[in-house]
């Protein structure tokens, strides 16, 4: 007969073998591992035959009960309870013909092919092995009854444990704040102080406080000693100190409620890699049986380190979902290599708007309304199709930001959100590179019997309100204002095949381009005449 033992919560189970002595006990190295503070190192042994099973207590501190005597030994029987120390167990019989019993059939298959299973233990989740983990250091039973639950030799072996299950916890948190929250319960759990601060270094290095709070769980910002914050984040130590507590902060009635009582605090900082230090953290009592020891700091000084482990790499997955979400954004809109230098630059594109010195091209196909009312409108959506494609490859090519279809007109600009100091001869280039991709076009299309085209570009250069404008439901990155206008204007008085531009455009050329002088234009708008230069190509 086999059987299984099996806690009341049913997080741990264990089969016993047949024949075979099973240590229990809070040792890793037992045959049936349960760690908890009420559980002996080597608590008791359980022997598994074909009527029962045979338990002897080892010795142990806290005993072993059945029906709430302590046995020395005892047997048992499936339905049974016994426990041990605090923590009871049912004892359950494991037949191989039952076909409802979720291990049979595994049992069965394992036997097949020549393996004996010795045991079965349910892995618990993160949470239920931090748990387990805070139990097995004896640190919540150390806080809440003023005592050690377990010798320092112990407590050191256990520290590995606890501080790997701490880790686990930690690097499964999403956000910035709620691992902060969870380092402030933690920092509770493992140490007999009475309030936790959490500072963070912003991006003028300036520390910030994040979060601060009593062991009762209310908020309490405090005053740290800039000087003990600063040599903690210069000298990258872990500081302990006293200092006197604070004359506003309400103090233990009695003798020393008047005395400047001495605040026992350390410091630790929060070192990611590479070395920087992300902030600092911050632990304090006022209770004279509370004091940080050099023990708890070399823990505070391990368990900063995950914390800030974990920071980092939240940061660093919010940086890559931002950047992705301005990517996938964007580069419908900019070049590539545009959207990547706009992804890696913060504030690029801040909210609001901002004025900046743009070179703004319009292009626009002639007598296309005509050309259109000639097609099917799915011989027009794949002939825009095909023309949008090579026109947005020229302005990407060039380093441009397509703003916007107008109908039959594409506009770009270059200058904003990033600009180059050859701007206005790139939007030129991009210009003379959408007049080539028109003649293979219609090179194409000749040869295919398709309608020919001819475009009109107009080109301007200087400043521009470039920002965010739409609605509530829509907003869009865009540039306008008056060389916005006069390019378009500029578009609209081009001759097919012509590239017309303004005299600022040609003044802010740093390359030589062929260039000739056209007639002055009179614009809507304005006052005078503009002095306007064609494109030689």
């Amino acid at each position: 007969m086999a059987y299984r033992l099996v806690t009341t919560d049913g997080n741990i189970q264990f089969e016993l073998r047949p024949g075979m002595p099973m240590v229990l006990g809070r040792a890793l190295n037992c045959d049936l591992p349960v760690l908890d503070p009420t559980i002996s190192r080597r608590h008791a042994e359980l022997t598994a035959d074909a009527t029962g099973i045979s338990v002897r207590d080892l010795g142990s501190s806290n005993g072993t009960f059945v029906g709430g005597t302590r046995i020395g030994a005892t047997r048992l029987a499936g339905g049974d309870h016994i426990t041990f120390g605090k923590v009871q167990f049912e004892v359950r019989e494991l037949s191989p013909m039952l076909v409802d019993d979720a291990s049979a059939e595994h049992v069965r298959r394992a036997a097949r092919a020549g393996t004996t299973i010795i045991r079965q233990v349910p892995v618990p989740d993160a949470d239920q092995a931090l748990e387990l983990a805070l139990r097995a250091s004896g640190v919540q039973q150390a806080i809440a009854e003023g005592r050690p639950a377990v010798t320092p030799a112990e407590r050191d072996r256990l520290k590995l444990t606890l501080l790997l299950e701490i880790s686990k916890a930690l690097t499964r948190t999403a956000d910035v704040e709620s691992l902060l929250d969870k380092m402030v319960q933690f920092t509770f759990r493992l140490l007999d102080v009475g309030h936790v601060s959490i500072l963070l270094l912003d991006e003028g290095r300036t520390l910030v406080p994040r979060i601060a709070r009593t062991r009762d769980g209310e908020d309490a910002p405090r005053e740290i000693s800039p000087t003990l914050a600063q040599t903690v984040i210069e000298q990258k130590v872990a500081v302990l100190s006293d200092v006197l507590a604070d004359a506003t902060r309400a103090t233990p009635s009695g003798p020393m409620a008047n005395a400047g009582m001495a605040r026992n605090a350390a410091c630790a900082p929060l070192i990611a890699s590479e070395g920087r230090v992300l902030g600092v953290l911050y632990v304090d009592s006022l209770t004279p049986t509370s004091r940080v020891s050099d023990e708890d700091l070399d823990f505070l000084v391990s368990f900063a380190g995950i914390g800030a482990v974990a920071l980092d790499n939240i940061r660093a997955a919010e940086r890559i979902r931002q950047e992705a979400r301005i990517r996938d954004n964007f580069e419908r809109f900019f070049a590539p290599h545009l959207a990547a230098r706009i992804a890696a630059s913060p504030g690029a594109l801040g909210s609001g708007g901002e004025r900046r010195t743009v070179s703004v091209l319009f292009s626009d196909i002639r007598g296309f309304t005509e050309l259109a009312a000639r097609m099917a409108p799915d011989e027009t959506a794949r002939f825009l199709t095909e023309y949008f494609s090579e026109m947005v490859e020229c302005v990407f090519r060039h380093g441009g930001t397509l703003d916007k279809f107008i109908g039959d007109a594409v506009m770009a600009q270059w200058g904003a959100p990033i600009s180059a100091i050859d701007d206005a001869d790139r939007a030129l280039e991009a210009a003379l590179d959408m007049m080539q991709a028109v003649d293979q076009l219609n090179a194409q299309w000749r040869s295919e019997g398709r309608a020919e085209i001819q475009v009109g570009i107009g080109l301007s250069h200087g400043e521009a309100f470039a920002g965010y404008l739409g609605s509530e439901r829509r907003l869009e990155y865009t540039v306008i204002g008056d060389t916005v206008n006069t390019g378009s204007r500029l578009c609209a008085w081009a001759e097919g095949g012509e590239i017309l531009l303004t005299q600022s455009m040609r003044d802010a050329f740093t390359r030589e381009h062929a260039l000739a002088e056209r007639a002055p234009l009179s614009l809507r708008g304005k006052a005078v005449p503009i002095f306007v230069f064609r494109a030689l190509r």
